[in-house]
């Protein structure tokens, strides 16, 4: 009788002699999940660009090059769009926009 692929497959747990941290220390949990829907009301370009810039870690140029676009325009969508996310959510931690995963 051919085995059930069920009874093949093993799952093994690993033991370890501390947990994993849930989240890292110092991120608020509130403040990232206000920045991502005040992420949502930003228009697309916008959010490309701070998404690239600030979580990707991309520099302005590698920004314009990859959504097609000038320097000054990856320079002004930024600005414009954390001037809206200021005002989305006022009491924002820099930090926090450079922390999110």
């Amino acid at each position: 009788m051919p085995s059930s692929r069920w009874r093949r497959r093993r799952w093994r747990e690993t033991s370890t002699e501390s947990l994993p941290e849930l989240a890292a220390a110092g991120q608020d949990v509130d403040a990232r999940l206000a920045l991502r829907q005040a992420l949502a009301h930003l228009a697309p370009r916008q959010r490309a660009v701070i998404v690239l810039r600030y979580f990707d870690d991309l520099t302005e140029s590698q920004t314009a090059d990859l959504l097609g676009i000038s320097v000054g325009t990856v320079k002004s969508q930024a600005h414009d769009a954390l001037v809206r996310l200021r005002t989305l959510v006022p009491d924002l931690d820099a930090d926090v926009i450079r922390s999110e995963p």
